[in-house]
């Protein structure tokens, strides 16, 4: 016995909400709208007829809203599973690491081709090796000689190509600070320091690194922070970091920008500078190193790899540093003569004396230090206290000056033992010479202001205590209470000039402040003289009130008529006596 289906409550059985999977339900939308195509349908409860193909088109409509609004829907791409997300991990990090080594490659050839020798692919996969290593700063000793003068440019290629496998990494596990940033960051820094460590071990035998804890520290520093800055540009910065950098942080985070790009323009300055002032002797140089075609591309790739350590040393030089070479050092207040290695990039230091306007390239940190202060005080509040501006550009100088120092460390070492070595950037002496050129500007610039206010006063020559002025006031003790003073004096003489207008004398009034006035009087003769202007004057011209008579002996009553006999107009006066006379 067949049962017709009953209708679900308060709606047609055509319109019953369907259960099931999503294929179930479209099947069951689909026979609705065939079976809603007859000419007309009425409903209970509230009627209503609609059309089938009303309905039809209806139900078309609200499909091809909910298909637009799926799509516009932004895919997550982090409700995986755990395999996902270790797929995605292994691709971003072991894509860095190869990609990093294949940029390489050809380099090697090249190197080994404007040596002279045969270039295959082995020697260039295992020539690469080295140059991976050097390019994460681990040193390496060729046979037993250390080469610790790294350089620079592969270095930032391998955070580039890092922070960018990051980001996407990050981005396709969902890009949530807290769940997927660690992730990212730890697996970049575990796999560089693997790695380096398996790339330490399968060196040639004249080849080695001197501390393998170098290799595994080094390569995980590098690979974690350019990982940490691919995770920050991706995902922002977290909500805890916002709340803190509302304040004068934010503003030494404007600051440290601009202190760090102004350093960088002034070493290139000095760098840009040297290489055009010694060009006959960098081509000289380049020359002898290079006699052929293949041996200039090799010397021309060398020195462009080392180009980020000589933009390191020109800012060593330009903040007085300077750089040291062997027993050669030079900079802009002191050099002592020394060889130098024929290279392109070295011939250009001074060393045998130092030119006359040398000194004045120390200008340059010190307009850095202004713009770094201006910076801190325009991204602070108007009404910012005194103490936020003096911490917001200490700790942007601070900052910039520890990454300095740490960048000049790096960027210098041994040189294989011999007469060139060591190659030192004097990493402290950057790190006190950004201190004092580049903070002391800045913090005069933010907090200039603010501080001068409250600089003692100077006392008399010979310690004499300072004599007491004419009208009584103490000398101010510091800046701020002599500009409160100044202005308190201001605003009171104004006062009682305005109240002697008032009076109708036409003179201005006393000085309410007790101070000396501007002609060298003092207030309590400005008291007196009002006095005598006000009284003196005009009590025996003044009438009785009382009778009509004058109160002295009638001498002023033909002159000056009583109010009430006058209509209440009162006339002017003709014998007031002249205020001149009682000056």
């Amino acid at each position: 016995m067949t049962t017709s289906s009953r209708p679900t409550r308060g709606r047609p059985a055509s319109r019953a909400r369907p259960t099931g999977s999503g294929a179930d339900r479209s099947r069951v939308a689909a026979t609705d709208g065939v079976r809603g195509a007859g000419p007309e349908r009425v409903r209970t409860g509230p009627e209503r007829t609609r059309t089938g193909a009303g309905r039809t088109r209806a139900d078309a409509e609200r499909g091809r809203s909910r298909g637009t609004a799926r799509r516009a829907a932004p895919a997550r791409h982090g409700d995986g599973n755990g395999l996902d997300r270790l797929r995605i991990l292994l691709a971003a990090t072991m894509g860095a690491v190869l990609t990093g080594y294949t940029l390489l490659v050809p380099v090697a050839a090249l190197l080994a081709g404007s040596g002279g020798a045969p270039v295959t692919a082995d020697g260039a996969l295992a020539t690469a090796v080295p140059m991976w290593l050097a390019a994460h700063q681990i040193p390496i000793a060729l046979q037993d000689r250390p080469l610790g003068v790294l350089p620079l440019l592969p270095t930032l290629v391998v955070v580039l190509m890092v922070a960018c496998s990051s980001h996407w990494a990050v981005r396709r596990l969902g890009g949530r600070v807290r769940h997927d940033a660690g992730a990212v960051v730890a697996s970049q820094a575990g796999a560089a320091a693997a790695v380096a460590v398996l790339a330490g071990a399968l060196l040639p035998k004249e080849m080695a690194v001197t501390a393998p804890w170098a290799s595994l520290v080094g390569a995980g520093l590098i690979g974690g922070t350019a990982a940490g800055v691919g995770v920050v540009h991706a995902c922002g910065l977290p909500a805890a970091w916002k709340r803190v950098l509302a304040g004068w942080p934010g503003a030494s985070l404007a600051g440290v920008r601009v202190a760090a790009t102004g350093l960088l323009l002034t070493g290139a300055l000095v760098l840009s500078g040297a290489l055009v002032l010694s060009a006959p002797a960098v081509t000289e140089a380049a020359a002898r190193l290079g006699p052929g075609f293949g041996a200039t591309l090799g010397v021309l790739a060398l020195a462009v790899g080392y180009l980020p350590n000589a933009l390191v040393g020109a800012l060593s030089w330009g903040l007085g540093a300077g750089v040291s070479i062997g027993a050669a050092t030079s900079g802009p207040l002191q050099a002592a003569p020394g060889p130098l290695p024929p290279f392109p990039l070295t011939v250009v230091l001074p060393v045998a004396d130092v030119p006359a306007a040398a000194p004045l390239v120390l200008l340059l940190p010190v307009g850095v230090g202004v713009l770094t202060g201006l910076a801190c005080r325009r991204a602070l509040p108007v009404d910012a206290p005194t103490v936020d501006r003096v911490a917001a550009p200490v700790t942007a100088v601070a900052v910039t000056a520890l990454a300095a120092s740490v960048l000049a460390t790096v960027a210098g070492g041994q040189l294989a033992g011999g007469p060139y070595d060591p190659v030192s950037f004097h990493g402290g002496g950057v790190l006190a010479a950004v201190l004092l050129l580049v903070g002391l500007p800045a913090l005069l610039a933010c907090a200039g202001p603010e501080l001068s206010r409250h600089v003692p006063m100077g006392a008399l020559p010979g310690g004499r205590p300072d004599p007491q002025p004419a009208g009584g006031r103490a000398r101010a003790s510091t800046v701020q209470a002599a500009v409160d003073a100044r202005r308190t004096a201001g605003g009171g003489r104004d006062t009682g000039r305005r109240a002697g207008y008032a009076r109708g004398s036409g003179e201005a009034g006393p000085d309410v402040d007790g101070g000396a006035d501007r002609d060298g009087g003092t207030d309590s003769s400005d008291r007196a003289e009002c006095a005598d202007r006000a009284d003196g004057a005009d009590v025996a011209d003044r009438p009785d009130r009382a009778d009509g008579t004058d109160s002295a002996d009638g001498a002023g009553t033909a002159d000056r008529p009583d109010p009430a006999d006058s209509g209440g107009a009162a006339a002017p006066t003709t014998d007031r006596e002249d205020p001149s006379e009682h000056r």
